[in-house]
């Protein structure tokens, strides 16, 4: 039986799966007690049910319909009375639809709530009270995992020490740079691996994504639109000229909820892949990529393949508008010349 830790930030990832995704992830549950031992601290727990509102806000902002205005000489064409009756019949479908899945935010009834309430609730959630004096003193003194003035990390992480009996190993799946490898992102960060071996006598598998670690050790779970995530970035990363790297980001486009992780990686496509890199101004890539990084904290960043892009998106996006303003100023003061001409 493999022991399993899922962090807060894959399990808020859920509300970005499609149904047929959410239907495959909740076959964990069914493995829970025999194939796994899922450890859920009451932080996870927490974490979950705290940052669930915020997680949801984010993912609304792309379900508004912003309205259109009409100029006057549009209302002239015959289109214009069909268009509009159209438009207003949309406005009014959505709105409905809108206040259907409010219910269900308020009534936490949606589909990924019942899958991730249905798994909790099948599980012993480990009490993290005993450690959290621990937890703040590691975190104190400069110790992995935690940032900032947080230490929710080091509270789960110590919780796992004191939980997941000696000589067992784990399973560890997080899109959180804490447990990461500064060198090689895929890897697990050497002072928790080396702590790990020390005080446990056993090893810890790390999971940056669930993908990786579902086609490891269950290939029955198939999550096809994360797989589909992972394999864009994968042809992203290895584009081999311009029109596949437009190609690839078309693909991209039909998807969110991309985790830490994978923003990071497509960030690093950008980097290291000319044939992305290049074309980085291009109109359709840097839409991409503002669209991507439009909810990325940058002061919350280290030196990494995110900042640095985000660095370069934000000088491209604000010449784009300069440029844009300067191209309507322009045509503003060619119309008035001609007005005042005449």
């Amino acid at each position: 039986m493999k022991n399993l830790f899922i962090d807060s930030n894959i399990w808020l990832s859920l509300y970005h799966f499609t149904n047929d995704d959410l239907v495959q992830f909740g076959k964990l549950k069914e493995l829970n007690g025999t194939d796994i031992k899922l450890f859920v601290p009451q932080q996870v727990y927490d974490e979950v049910k705290r940052n669930r509102g915020a997680k949801l806000k984010e993912a609304f902002k792309q379900f508004e319909i912003r309205p259109i205005q009409f100029p006057v000489f549009c209302k002239d064409y015959e289109e214009y009375e069909q268009f509009s009756n159209d438009y207003k019949s949309i406005i009014q479908r959505h709105k409905a639809w809108k206040e259907k899945i409010d219910t269900d935010i308020k009534n936490q009834s949606l589909p990924a709530d019942k899958t991730i309430n249905e798994i909790f609730e099948t599980t012993t959630l480990l009490e993290c009270d005993s450690v959290v004096e621990k937890a703040f003193n590691r975190y104190r003194i400069g110790n992995p995992p935690g940032k900032d003035d947080k230490y929710g990390d080091a509270i789960n992480w110590e919780c796992l020490l004191s939980s997941i009996p000696d000589g067992e190993d784990l399973y560890l799946i997080s899109s959180d740079k804490d447990y990461r490898s500064d060198l090689f992102d895929d890897m697990i960060n050497p002072f928790l691996e080396e702590e790990w071996k020390c005080k446990k006598h056993s090893n810890i598998f790390f999971y940056k994504n669930l993908v990786p670690f579902l086609n490891d050790h269950f290939r029955d779970i198939q999550l096809r639109s994360e797989q589909e995530k992972q394999e864009l970035i994968s042809k992203l990363t290895h584009s081999p000229n311009f029109l596949s790297t437009h190609g690839v980001i078309a693909m991209m486009c039909k998807y969110d909820g991309w985790t830490e992780s994978q923003i990071e990686d497509i960030c690093l496509a950008a980097e290291t892949n000319s044939q992305v890199g290049w074309i980085l101004g291009d109109t359709d890539v840097l839409d991409f990529y503002s669209r991507l990084l439009s909810r990325v904290k940058y002061e919350d960043l280290s030196d990494c393949a995110t900042s640095r892009v985000m660095e370069t998106v934000f000088v491209s996006v604000s010449q784009r508008e300069a440029e844009t303003e300067a191209d309507y100023k322009a045509e503003a003061d060619e119309a008035a010349e001609e007005f005042f001409r005449h």
